[in-house]
């Protein structure tokens, strides 16, 4: 079958095959979602690792679904924190700037991508972190995706410095110069191959030591293609 796989598919690395699940086993990494009575039975979990150039593990990653799952671009940006190299769009008003991009341009149905978000404050300007005091009215910095392609979210703020303003007797969470965030969204299932484009918002308020100006919400859009699952290898 390993055979069949590789030359459909011009695979010209060695690939391996674990007769009877004994390593799989061994490293107790089993799918026991898989009855025994189905033909896949004996795969593991899906998983991943990431090593460094000195064969060390940088990360590892292991699903309970084989269908959801983050592409390599995902993890890479989720573990060595650079920037995504994927679509990206820019957006602002008055004195902050933001770049939102998606870790790769295209990918499958289903499939986690990473995205990567860099904003730009004017000096003398601020805006919010979390948590913020309730009932204050403020707008703390995020990036929401709208629901019609992403099935889930995520993202991880960096920690925002403490500001002491001695004229109202608080301390607020905020940011100030550049800073870079990273997240991630999960894409829905059985979308059809094709392109699209995820649709969001980027949320923030800005302020100085005297003045707070509107809330700003700023739509964007980042392209993606939706690529045509990978057929089965012809049996032989």
């Amino acid at each position: 079958m390993i055979h069949n796989f590789a030359a459909a598919y011009n695979i010209r690395y060695p690939m391996l095959s674990d007769r009877g699940s004994a390593v799989i086993e061994k490293f107790e990494i089993l799918n026991p979602n898989v009855p025994k009575d189905v033909r896949f039975y004996g795969i593991p979990f899906p998983g991943q690792y990431l090593l460094a150039a000195d064969g060390t593990v940088r990360a590892k990653l292991f699903l309970d679904d084989y269908q959801e799952r983050p592409a390599a671009s995902a993890v890479l940006v989720a573990d060595l924190g650079g920037a995504a190299a994927g679509p990206a769009a820019e957006v602002g008003a008055g004195d902050v700037r933001a770049r939102i991009a998606l870790s790769a341009p295209s990918t499958f149905s289903g499939n986690q991508l990473a995205f990567s978000l860099d904003v730009q404050v004017a000096p003398g300007w601020h805006i919010y972190g979390e948590p913020l005091p309730q009932g204050e009215g403020l707008t703390p910095t995020a990036v929401v995706f709208d629901g019609d392609l992403v099935s889930a979210q995520s993202l991880q703020m960096p920690k925002p410095t403490p500001l002491r303003f001695a004229a109202l007797n608080e301390t607020y969470p905020v940011y100030e110069g550049n800073l870079r965030a990273s997240g991630t969204i999960r894409l829905k299932q059985k979308l059809k191959p094709g392109e699209y484009k995820i649709a969001g918002v980027f949320n923030y308020q800005e302020c100085n030591d005297s003045i707070c100006k509107m809330p700003q919400a700023l739509r964007f859009e980042l392209p993606i293609t939706i690529e045509p699952m990978v057929p089965a290898a012809p049996k032989t």
